[in-house]
């Protein structure tokens, strides 16, 4: 009986982890899909601007050059996110 109560300790543990996983997916999804939105907009936006303008303003520039560091800061963000969960769920996999 003892045996039966700690397969069924592990399996409600494990069962705790893969639905905690389950939030941070998501979460993730939500939070990729307002990112994925967010870049098609910037993309758009750097596409307009020299169609739209002979002479790029240092202004325009300025905000082309912050909004290409935070889309790589925040795709190394999610990559890291995503790192984790894959390892968590190895992790539960071995269980």
């Amino acid at each position: 009986m003892v045996g039966f109560e700690c397969m069924k300790k592990k399996k409600k543990k494990k069962n705790k982890e893969i639905r905690e996983l389950q939030l941070k997916v998501v979460r993730l999804y939500d939070e990729f899909t307002q990112f994925s939105d967010q870049c098609a907009f910037l993309c758009d936006s750097f596409a307009a601007v020299p169609a739209q303008q002979e002479y790029i303003e240092s202004e325009t520039i300025g905000g082309i050059s912050f909004y290409s560091h935070w889309l790589k800061i925040r795709l190394l963000e999610i990559k890291n996110e995503l790192r984790k969960i894959h390892e968590q769920l190895s992790k539960i996999q071995k269980l």
